[in-house]
């Protein structure tokens, strides 16, 4: 028996070295590296977005993801972005409350099946997309910004709200 070389995994996979987001994007084309830009930018434009990159062991690996708010007693990301070298995918957990408030008649045909064919953790409904066009990251993006809003300023104290203008 010869000696056979280890196929190099990619940073991707590769749980012992933390890559960059460069290094995630390196196996998509150009298309698709556009792709998870455009998901990126979008989500790190909604108010109160914290994007952290961190393994999430398998199937999922290095994945980046998004807490929407600030502070919240529910220390979960709100939404992942995973670099899967096929192509990137978007979950989103989404609790009973959410699913149930969601007018899923009125939502477009893939968003629809992303929520109607995702898996229930725990009382959790794992919402899943592949990521295909910027059209379909904006309308996946919809529930993120009707769900996940910043918490609201605390209210001004001794009035000073009530005596602007006077």
């Amino acid at each position: 028996m010869g000696y056979r070389p280890q196929k190099r995994r990619t940073a991707w996979e590769d749980r012992f070295r933390t890559p960059t987001i460069d290094d995630l994007r390196e196996h998509y084309n150009k298309q698709l590296a556009g792709l998870m830009e455009t998901a990126r930018s979008l989500l790190l434009s909604l108010p109160g977005v914290v994007e952290e990159l961190s393994w999430q062991g398998l199937p999922w690996r290095w994945t980046l993801t998004y807490r929407f708010q600030q502070g919240s007693a529910d220390s979960r990301p709100g939404l992942y972005l995973v670099p899967d070298p096929l192509r990137p995918k978007i979950s989103m957990p989404l609790p009973d409350t959410v699913v149930q408030s969601l007018p899923l008649h009125r939502l477009k045909r893939h968003v629809r099946d992303g929520v109607l064919q995702g898996r229930k953790v725990n009382g959790v409904l794992w919402a899943t997309w592949d990521v295909t066009s910027k059209t379909q990251v904006g309308e996946i993006l919809e529930i993120v910004a009707k769900h996940y809003k910043p918490a609201a300023p605390a209210p001004a104290r001794n009035g000073a709200a009530a005596t602007r203008g006077t």
